[in-house]
C-alpha cells in the first residue's frame, strides 16, 4: 500500500539537516556559496543547486531519509546544478515577465508626462493626458502584476514535480514532459499541497529567526550572515520535500488500479 506523506516523513524531511553527519561545517560552506551569490549572482548558484540535488535523488532513486552529502564532487553539482537552474529559471520566466511589464507599464505611463517639455512651460495643458495615462498605467500594471503572480504561484507549484522527475531520470528536458509527471502529481495532490504549505511555514521560521538578530545591539551584525544560512537550509528542505512528494506521488500511481 502507497505510504502518504506523514508527520512523521515531513518531520524527517524539515529536520534532516541538523541531524546530518557534520552539518555545521557543511551548513558553513553553503552559506559560503550564498554568500559568493551576493557578490558574484547565478554562478555559485549552479553548484549549490546540484548540492541540493543530491539531497533529493538520495530520496528519490535510493529511498532513503534525506541527508546532506559532503561537499566533494564538484563536478556532479555542476552538472545536475545547471539543469536544475535550467529548469528553474523557464519555469519562473512568463511570471518574472508579466511581473516586469506591470512594474514598467505602471511607472512609465505615471511617469511620461515628465519628458513633455510643455510640463515645465504649461503644465496645465499636459495635466488631461496625464491623468488619463495615470490611470491606465494603474489599471495595465496591476493586471499583469496580479497574473504575475498567479503565474509564479503556479510556477512553485508545478515545479516540485517537475524537478523531481527531472532528478529522477536525470534528464533536462524531463522537467517540461508534463505528461510524464502529471499522474503522479494528481496522485499525490494532497501531499504536494502539503509541502507548499510546509515551505511557507518553515521560510517564515526562518526568515523571522534572522531578523531576530536585527533586534539586538551585540548580535545585529550577525544578521547577514545568518539569513545566508536561512536560505541555504531554506533550499535543503525545499528540494528534501519535494522529492518525498515525488517518491510518494509514483509509490500511489504504482498502487492505483490498472
Amino acid at each position: 500500500m502507497a505510504s502518504d506523506v506523514t508527520l512523521e516523513s515531513a518531520k524527517k524531511a524539515v529536520l534532516f539537516p541538523f541531524q546530518s553527519r557534520r552539518w555545521g561545517l557543511k551548513l558553513l560552506i553553503g552559506s559560503a556559496l550564498s554568500l559568493a551569490n551576493t557578490i558574484l549572482p547565478i554562478i555559485p548558484l549552479i553548484p549549490a543547486y546540484g548540492y541540493f540535488s543530491q539531497i533529493a535523488k538520495r530520496v528519490i532513486l535510493a529511498d532513503q531519509d534525506p541527508d546532506l552529502p559532503e561537499w566533494d564532487d564538484w563536478g556532479l553539482f555542476f552538472s545536475d546544478g545547471i539543469k536544475v537552474f535550467g529548469a528553474n529559471a523557464l519555469y519562473m520566466l512568463p511570471g518574472g515577465l508579466s511581473l516586469m511589464l506591470g512594474y514598467l507599464l505602471m511607472f512609465t505611463l505615471n511617469f511620461a508626462f515628465m519628458f513633455d517639455p510643455r510640463f515645465y512651460t504649461d503644465p496645465e495643458a499636459v495635466m488631461p493626458a496625464f491623468f488619463l495615462g495615470s490611470f491606465a498605467g494603474t489599471l495595465a500594471g496591476m493586471f499583469f502584476l496580479v497574473v504575475g503572480m498567479l503565474l509564479m504561484a503556479a510556477a512553485n507549484l508545478f515545479l516540485l514535480p517537475a524537478l523531481g522527475h527531472l532528478l529522477a531520470t536525470g534528464r533536462f528536458g524531463a522537467a517540461f514532459r508534463v505528461r510524464e509527471w502529471w499522474p503522479m502529481f494528481k496522485a499525490n495532490l494532497g501531499g504536494y499541497i502539503l509541502t507548499l504549505l510546509l515551505l511557507t511555514g518553515v521560510y517564515l521560521v526562518l526568515i523571522w529567526s534572522a531578523y531576530a538578530l536585527y533586534f539586538t545591539v551585540i548580535l545585529c551584525f550577525l544578521m547577514p550572515f545568518a539569513m545566508m544560512a536561512a536560505g541555504f537550509l531554506m533550499n535543503a528542505i525545499h528540494f528534501s520535500l519535494l522529492a518525498v512528494a515525488y517518491r510518494d506521488g509514483k509509490r500511489k500511481l504504482a498502487d492505483m488500479p490498472a
